[in-house]
């Protein structure tokens, strides 16, 4: 639905997903079975009925699991529009040493925690997204001290800062957004580690900056048809022994995409899910 509203809104698309309240961590969840909240935003003309009227007929025949329950419109504000969604956006704590926490609201760091702060802007990546989640808890289990890394779709930067602050030598964030690559540089920096990270424009394959074998570590959270063309491209930029976090997919891709991965001697290890969404982990072999 949000891919649709990106093509027609001119304002842009959000997504808000449902949450749950923890006690124990006394925070809010991304609730990942929880009914998400897509919005697009058009301006206020009468063009915008027409606009309407078509995402309405383009959703008809999109591969919806059920028929989307719609909102009525209204006409709010461009300030109130642009500062909406922050309001959503809170302290998470995503495992026992991992805390995201958004650049306007200050925190208590505690000891062992490792505070990750970020202004996503107009890039994807605040962590509240399940497969964020599982791609940062991820980072924190496989990467180990000096290991190079790749951070491919990097968005917001959120997966380069974490491998950064959790002991990678060096990080390349690669993404084909210029917007998430301002977002990128800006947010390395915000966190203390510009000198580790390297945003820049591009992706993996023959026209890419990326050197075969020059990652220990691969991030990948993008759409399974992205990863399953480009299974070749991210195993030649994995060193031997390297390590692929691959997510941003449903159950239904899981099995498609790790014959896709075996097939270029990436060895499923470990899949793990949230809600309705899967990561999977994988080694190189040879």
């Amino acid at each position: 639905m949000a891919d649709v509203f990106r093509q027609a809104c001119a304002g842009g698309a959000a997504i808000e997903p449902g949450h749950r309240f923890e006690a124990a961590i006394d925070a809010y969840l991304v609730d990942g079975d929880a009914p998400s909240l897509v919005k697009g935003y058009l301006p206020a003309t009468p063009e915008a009925v027409r606009i309407r009227r078509s995402i309405a007929i383009a959703l008809r025949s999109a591969p919806l699991w059920t028929p989307p329950r719609w909102r009525r419109s209204r006409r709010i504000r461009e300030a109130s529009w642009r500062d909406a969604w922050k309001k959503h956006f809170g302290v998470q704590s995503i495992s026992r040493s991992l805390v995201v926490k958004p650049s306007w609201v200050t925190y208590r760091l505690k000891e062992g925690q490792t505070v990750i702060e970020i202004d996503p802007g107009m890039a994807f990546g605040t962590g509240q997204h399940p497969t964020t989640a599982m791609c940062l808890r991820a980072i924190e289990e496989w990467l180990r001290p000096g290991m190079r890394v790749m951070d491919l779709g990097s968005g917001s930067g959120i997966l380069s800062i974490a491998a950064a602050r959790l002991g990678a030598s060096r990080v390349l964030a690669l993404d084909l957004d210029p917007l998430a690559v301002k977002a990128a540089q800006e947010n390395a920096v915000r966190n203390g580690v510009p000198h580790l990270i390297e945003a820049r424009e591009g992706t993996v394959g023959a026209a890419g900056p990326v050197r075969a074998g020059q990652a220990d570590l691969v991030v990948a959270n993008i759409s399974s048809l992205t990863l399953e063309r480009l299974a070749p491209a991210l195993a030649g930029s994995l060193a031997p022994r390297g390590i692929l976090i691959a997510s941003g997919f449903l159950d239904d891709a899981v099995r498609a995409l790790s014959a896709a991965f075996e097939a270029e001697a990436l060895q499923v290890e470990q899949v793990t899910e949230e809600g309705v969404w899967r990561a999977i982990i994988a080694a190189k072999t040879r």
